[in-house]
């Protein structure tokens, strides 16, 4: 069964490679076939599926209980509304015009259909614990795949020269360092992309769905046509920084926030450094210039990319991660401005929402009268006070 998946796999691969292009091979080098990556990824997947899990069972629950993380999230009181339901389910965060009409439909104050959205957003919201979770394990992971990254690719001529990338090319060996590079990290993210539709909803949730399929695909396709080289400077480039981000996280959820602080002023420039000057420079830089030149001067160009669709997909893949590179930079860039001008490192990139300070079952409504209720649902009642299922509250004025 598996050697005919295999042919069928193998018979999507293009031929790139010409009689005097194998010629040029030593003796027993290796060349990539696809059907030697995309199977073994699904395995290699699933390893990190239940890894992830034994991580969480033995590492993260220990580690969370001494340092007092929460395991559970505060229940939320709020009135079930059908009308605001139906909104939710389209628009989590409604603009101030959806709020009036809300408000129309159903009688309530603005500031009680702003609330009872609050409350909502917040009962989804996954717990401390579920986040150290995913930023323990994406430690874990970056850390040691940055260092073998740098330890697989020190000694290779393309990782200081982008030019040596495309030398050679299709003729090039792929050693078995750098394959278990390229299958290591394809499995990793081929399981992440299962887990952030089986775990918590972040923020950044399609952010991060297109992040990782666009980082799927750029593997395949790099592999089916032997664009490794190009592909293992991708994956050393993000590896490098990403770790220190999720220490920060880490840092912010066990409540060491001088910690946190330290490693995102050590995070910071190293990504602006990374995603916006290392990776333009080298990586489209090369695919966009080095390999025209090389192509024109040493190659048929037609053979490249030139005409190419599977070379096409590439360059605009990696277009696309770098749009995301800024996407994201705004993004970290906020949090920077939050902790200057709040004093407070928040996650920005993960699941939760941060709000206006801590809630309990009692909030403010109406900061000119400061009426307070219980539940959102409240409504006014005579001699200016409020009136919810039955129960006189008072307006603050006695």
């Amino acid at each position: 069964m598996f050697e005919t998946l295999n042919k069928q796999i193998n018979w999507l691969q293009p031929s790139i490679m010409r009689p005097e292009d194998e010629a040029e091979l030593p003796t027993g080098s290796y060349v990539p076939i696809l059907s030697d990556i995309i199977l073994p990824s699904f395995a290699m997947a699933i390893s990190m599926f239940v890894l992830r899990k034994l991580f969480d069972r033995f590492i993260v629950l220990p580690f969370g209980a001494y340092f007092g993380v929460s395991e559970t999230v505060v229940k939320q009181h709020y009135i079930r509304q059908p009308v605001l339901e139906s909104e939710y389910i389209i628009n989590k965060s409604p603009k101030d015009d959806v709020i009036l009409i809300l408000c129309k439909k159903t009688g309530m104050t603005e500031r009680q259909v702003q609330v009872w959205f609050r409350k909502r957003r917040k009962e989804n919201q996954a717990s401390d614990l579920k986040r150290l979770s995913d930023a323990g394990w994406s430690f874990i992971f970056y850390a040691l795949l940055s260092w073998y990254g740098l330890y697989v690719l020190w000694d290779k001529p393309w990782f200081t020269s982008s030019m040596d990338c495309w030398i050679g090319w299709p003729a090039q060996a792929v050693t078995d360092d750098v394959y278990w590079y390229y299958l290591i990290e394809l499995g990793f993210y081929m399981s992440y992309l299962y887990m952030i539709f089986t775990d918590h909803k972040r923020k950044d949730f399609m952010e991060f769905l297109v992040h990782h399929s666009v980082t799927v695909a750029l593997m395949i396709l790099s592999w089916s046509i032997n664009c490794v080289r190009i592909g293992t400077l991708v994956l050393v480039i993000h590896d490098q920084v990403d770790y220190f981000l999720a220490l920060a996280k880490i840092a912010v959820y066990i409540k060491k926030q001088t910690m946190a602080d330290i490693v995102f002023a050590i995070f910071l420039p190293m990504w602006i450094v990374t995603r916006l000057m290392v990776y333009p420079y080298v990586v489209l830089y090369s695919i966009y210039i080095d390999l025209p030149a090389y192509a024109n001067d040493s190659r048929p160009y037609i053979q490249m990319h030139d005409r190419s669709t599977i070379g096409q997909v590439l360059k605009s893949l990696l277009v696309v991660l770098q749009i995301l590179h800024i996407m994201w930079t705004i993004i970290i860039l906020k949090s920077a401005a939050t902790k200057f001008t709040k004093g407070k490192l928040q996650d920005t990139r993960s699941d939760t929402e941060e709000e206006d300070g801590n809630e309990a079952n009692t909030e403010t409504i109406d900061n000119k009268r400061n009426f307070k209720i219980s539940n959102g649902n409240a409504v006014n009642g005579k001699d200016g006070n409020m009136e919810a299922n039955g129960n006189s509250y008072s307006n603050g004025r006695t």
